[in-house]
């Protein structure tokens, strides 16, 4: 109830501070950032452009890289970016003490209980060999002693409230999810305080590791956009949106397969709730609607197919050189990014850019419609990918040794 009063004092706030400005008629922006009760003002004599911030978000302005003439500009922008930050640090962390109070938890843990096995992995996997670590756990190549057949295993132990619902969320999308560009589930299973999440072993390690070492060709762009457009056509029919697509999350072998993983945001859609408006996803790759927290669906997933490509064309997203709120900035008011050198780039790769990144989610294309786009035809075959694969693999054991 505490909190419901809190709402409504601060819309009530912010309805006022509308009607001064509407009053003055002077060209102001005033806006209610997250959590706050401060009245936003923009402020030509102003060191940032506004006056009443948190000091917090007053400092963050100023290391950003934001001038002042782009908060005068854009300053309902730039409120926006501020408490989308907010809420991307705060969503998914704390719990109310509502919550912490009812049996929510206990729900979501028997949910999970109910998606493991109880079974020992001791006597179903051996011969274990770490191979990366992750928020959550440790990664490990391991042999499924039934099948003999080679799989990855993450190991999570101590796994809190936060990182739990993530956890059931992910299993549960990944047993339901049975398409040749997704990366398989083989099972989970609990073993003391400990949870083993297997899937599928793909021996050729993810794209970023390609991109940081390879010059892709555009052929080779187009088999892996069109590989991954096959997972999120499957995906977008079960109205589910990934929600994190980045070269980080496609995996490959050292025969060319090309499989989507990280389903851990994945979200479903239902008749009832057809968009979105929980802030999730990694903020280079992110659309320009989730930053401006509208609602939004599938067509996320488009845009960061988008970011990915020019990522595997030019070796990063664009804006990474940014720190993160000046790049949420530039994505949410400079339209769609561009490549450095168009003209090295053909205008099918460049349309198929456009497509992908169009700004208005509606007329953005889907991925059905991107896979009968005339760049996909330029797709070589898989084993195309092999000799990028195998390079990047030389380089990452170079590295380690």
């Amino acid at each position: 109830m505490s909190n419901q009063k809190n709402n409504k004092q601060q819309k009530k706030g912010f309805m006022v501070g509308i009607k001064k400005v509407l009053k003055k008629k002077n060209k102001m922006d005033i806006s209610l950032p997250y959590n706050f009760k401060h009245n936003i003002h923009v402020d030509f004599n102003s060191e940032t452009g506004f006056t009443g911030l948190p000091e917090q978000w007053e400092q963050r302005i100023k290391q950003s890289g934001i001038t002042k003439e782009e908060v005068l500009e854009n300053s309902e922008t730039v409120l926006d970016v501020l408490k989308f930050q907010d809420q991307s640090t705060i969503k998914g962390q704390q719990l109310t003490e509502e919550e912490k109070n009812q049996s929510q938890t206990t729900n979501v843990k028997r949910t999970l209980n109910d998606l493991i096995s109880h079974e020992d992995p001791n006597k179903i996997f051996n011969n274990l060999e770490k191979i990366g670590e992750g928020s959550t756990g440790l990664v490990y190549k391991t042999t499924h002693i039934k099948t003999s057949k080679v799989v990855a295993v993450k190991v999570m132990s101590n796994i809190g409230e936060q990182n739990m619902k993530m956890i059931q969320n992910e299993i549960a999308m990944m047993r339901s999810c049975k398409h040749k560009n997704v990366v398989e589930y083989v099972g989970s299973f609990l073993s003391g305080d400990n949870l083993w999440v297997a899937m599928e072993y793909m021996d050729g390690g993810n794209l970023t590791e390609v991109i940081s070492v390879c010059k892709m060709s555009e052929p080779q762009i187009a088999v892996v956009c069109k590989e991954n457009l096959r997972a999120l056509n499957y995906i977008h029919g079960l109205n589910r949106i990934h929600r994190d697509i980045k070269s980080d999350n496609v995996l490959l072998n050292t025969n060319g397969a090309v499989k989507l993983a990280d389903f851990g945001y994945c979200a479903q859609l239902t008749e009832e709730v057809t968009k979105r408006n929980s802030v999730v996803g990694t903020p280079y790759w992110m659309a320009p609607e989730l930053i401006r927290g509208q609602d939004y669906g599938v067509k996320v997933d488009i845009w960061s197919l988008g970011i990915m490509a020019i990522e595997m064309a030019e070796g990063e997203p664009p804006y990474l050189e940014y720190p993160p709120l000046r790049a949420l900035f530039l994505i949410a008011t400079h339209g769609p990014p561009e490549l450095n050198e168009p003209e090295k780039w053909s205008d099918e790769f460049k349309d198929f850019l456009a497509k992908c990144l169009d700004q208005n989610p509606d007329t953005r294309a889907s991925a059905d419609q991107l896979l009968r786009h005339p760049f996909i035809r330029k797709a070589c075959s898989l084993r195309g990918l092999v000799p990028l694969v195998k390079r990047a693999m030389l380089a990452q054991n170079e590295y380690e040794y």
